[in-house]
């Protein structure tokens, strides 16, 4: 095969492609879902915890692209010495996916502790059980564990069938696919809580307490 072939070979392979790609995502548009009501709706007390507001940095807002951020401390005296903090990020686009844990964390000085994660499951009021990722981290000295997961809202089979595709979520398909979302972050010290009954506790708390709050059409993932 010539040059001049071979070029209009490559042209016509990169062409089909994007003629592919817009198809795609002119088929996979979706709505973007806002919340039913405010983040700083939910609850400072959730059964027997009690929450303050945690004020965070205009750059950590602007670098987590939210639509709309609640971040707070909330303690429980059945747990004592366990304080968790909850930094919660919706996204109108879904640019929040970007931001999930083993990206942010390592750029700030921690190193994931394998040994320390797990799935955790939880039981709620729709018999639906939610799981989520515990993950730790160490800085020096310092052990923290992270309950993290998320809903994408509005998503239609079409969408969630692509979702499964081995695609990144950053490709111009993942971008297609994804609607407004949340990220749900629970900070605490893993050394304060080595079973995660705190966690689940709280979790389940802040499952029930979030349910008025987010859209009725949501899909729920756990893995960062």
């Amino acid at each position: 095969m010539t040059v001049r072939r071979r070029i209009i070979v490559g042209v016509a392979i990169v062409g089909i492609g994007l003629m592919a790609q817009a198809g795609l995502e002119a088929a996979c548009g979706i709505n973007r879902t806002p919340l039913r009501r405010p983040l700083a709706s939910l609850p400072k007390t959730m059964g027997d915890w009690v929450g303050a507001e945690d004020p965070v940095t205009e750059q950590l807002v602007l670098q987590a692209q939210a639509t709309e951020y609640l971040s707070r401390v909330y303690e429980c005296r059945r747990y004592p010495g366990l304080q968790v903090r909850i930094w919660l990020n919706y996204s109108i686009r879904g640019d929040n996916l970007r931001h999930s844990p083993k990206i942010c964390l390592p750029s700030g000085g921690w190193t994931e502790d394998e040994a320390r994660n797990r799935l955790v499951e939880l039981q709620t009021s729709s018999n639906s059980p939610i799981t989520l990722s515990r993950l730790g981290y160490r800085k020096g000295d310092l052990v923290s564990d992270i309950g993290f997961w998320y809903y994408i809202f509005g998503e239609g089979r079409l969408q969630t069938y692509i979702r499964r595709l081995p695609i990144t979520s950053q490709s111009s398909y993942g971008r297609a696919t994804r609607g407004s979302s949340i990220t749900i972050e629970i900070f605490y010290p893993g050394d304060r809580d080595p079973d995660g009954e705190g966690l689940k506790d709280f979790a389940g708390q802040l499952v029930r307490n979030l349910d008025p709050i987010l859209p009725e059409s949501r899909a729920t993932y756990y893995l960062p």
